[in-house]
C-alpha cells in the first residue's frame, strides 16, 4: 500500500512538473508574440540606404542620353532615388537638347518623378532668359518651371533680340510651348535691339510672353510709360515684332488714361490728356489712335470725336466724326 501511494506521488509530481514546464513555455511564447506586434511597425518599414560625399559629380542619363548633371559640395543619396544636396551647381536638358544651367544653395532631386527643387541665391541661365528667386522647382516629366519669392528674370526676344527685364513675386514657365506667366508686382522694361529706336518700362499684376509669336500680355492696373507719355489701362498687348512695320505695336484697352508732356518748338512745354476705351500705338509712324469714346484735353479744349488720333510730340490732333469744334493757343 505505501509503495502504491509513493508510486502515485512520483507520478503526481511528474504530472505537475510538466504543467508548470508547459505555462513557462507558454508565457514566454505569448511574452515574444507580443513584443513581435508591438514592434511590427518597425519591421515594416523599408531599410533606409543613405550614402553621404563630398565636392560630388552627378549625371542623370534618360534613353542612353544625359538628361542631368550637378556638382554639388555636400551631396546626401537616400535609396538611390533622392538627392539632397548643399552649394550646388549644374544644368538640365530639355527633350530638344536645350541646355538650362543653374546654381542654388541647397536643393532636392528626386529622381523618381523626376522633379528638381531648390533654394536660396537660385540663377538659371539658357540661350532665351536669366532667372533669379529663392524658390523654384523645375519638372523634367512637364518640362515646367516655377518660381516664388523675389523672382527676377532677364529674357532676349529671338525674332526681334529685344531685351525683356522682369521682376515679380512668381513666375511659371511652359519650356516646350515657350510660353512664361508672371504673377504679382510685376515691374517690366523692354529695350529694343537698336537702341536709338528706344523702349518702355511698364507694371502690372499679371503678364504673359510667349517667345514663339514675340507677344507680351498684360493685364490688371496696367502702367505703360514710353519717351515722353504714361498711359494707364486694364490690359495690353504688345507685338514685338511689329516696331517697324505699319502695324500696330501695341494695342490697350478698358479705362485708358493717357497723358503726355509736349516739348513745343519754342522750348515751352504743355500736358496733353486722354481718355479712351482702346488705344493703339503705330510705332513706325509715331501714332496714337483712341477709339470707344475717346477725348482730349489739350490747352483748355475738350475734343471729341468716333476716333482721335495723336502724333507724338506733335500738337495736331486728327477726329473723325467730330462732336465739338477747337482752337489750338499758341504762343
Amino acid at each position: 500500500m505505501i509503495i502504491v501511494l509513493m508510486i502515485n506521488l512520483r507520478s503526481t509530481l511528474i504530472v505537475i512538473f510538466f504543467l508548470l514546464m508547459t505555462f513557462v513555455v507558454i508565457f514566454i511564447a505569448q511574452d515574444v508574440k507580443n513584443k513581435s506586434e508591438s514592434y511590427s511597425d518597425l519591421l515594416d518599414v523599408d531599410m533606409v540606404d543613405e550614402a553621404k560625399f563630398k565636392n560630388m559629380n552627378y549625371y542623370s542619363l534618360a534613353d542612353g542620353k544625359k538628361s542631368m548633371s550637378m556638382n554639388s559640395d555636400d551631396l546626401k543619396i537616400i535609396n538611390q532615388s533622392d538627392f539632397i544636396f548643399q552649394k550646388t551647381d549644374g544644368e538640365f536638358i530639355n527633350n530638344k537638347g536645350e541646355v538650362t544651367l543653374f546654381s542654388a544653395d541647397s536643393g532636392k532631386y528626386q529622381a523618381n518623378i523626376k522633379e528638381l527643387a531648390l533654394y536660396d541665391n537660385i540663377e538659371l541661365k539658357n540661350d532665351e532668359a536669366e532667372y533669379q528667386s529663392n524658390n523654384m522647382l523645375v519638372n523634367k516629366t512637364q518640362n515646367t518651371m516655377s518660381a516664388v519669392g523675389d523672382v527676377s528674370a532677364k529674357l532676349i526676344d529671338k525674332l526681334t533680340k529685344d531685351k525683356i527685364t522682369i521682376s515679380s513675386r512668381s513666375m511659371n514657365s511652359d519650356l516646350d510651348k515657350k510660353v512664361i506667366h508672371f504673377k504679382g508686382d510685376i515691374q517690366g522694361v523692354l529695350t529694343r535691339n537698336r537702341r536709338y529706336e528706344g523702349g518702355f518700362s511698364f507694371t502690372s499684376e499679371l503678364m504673359t510672353l510667349n517667345q514663339l509669336e514675340s507677344q507680351i500680355n498684360l493685364s490688371k492696373d496696367v502702367k505703360l510709360r514710353r519717351n515722353n507719355y504714361d498711359v494707364e489701362a486694364q490690359k495690353a498687348e504688345i507685338f514685338l515684332e511689329n516696331y517697324n512695320k505699319r502695324l500696330k505695336y501695341y494695342v490697350l484697352y478698358d479705362d485708358i488714361k493717357f497723358v503726355e508732356k509736349l516739348k513745343l518748338k519754342s522750348g515751352a512745354s504743355r500736358v496733353r490728356r486722354a481718355f479712351a476705351e482702346k488705344l493703339e500705338g503705330f510705332m513706325s509712324q509715331g501714332k496714337i489712335i483712341l477709339s470707344g469714346a475717346p477725348r482730349v484735353e489739350q490747352d483748355g479744349d475738350l475734343i471729341k470725336g468716333y476716333q482721335i488720333t495723336l502724333r507724338e510730340n506733335v500738337e495736331l490732333v486728327e477726329v473723325d466724326d467730330s462732336q465739338s469744334s477747337f482752337q489750338l493757343k499758341r504762343k
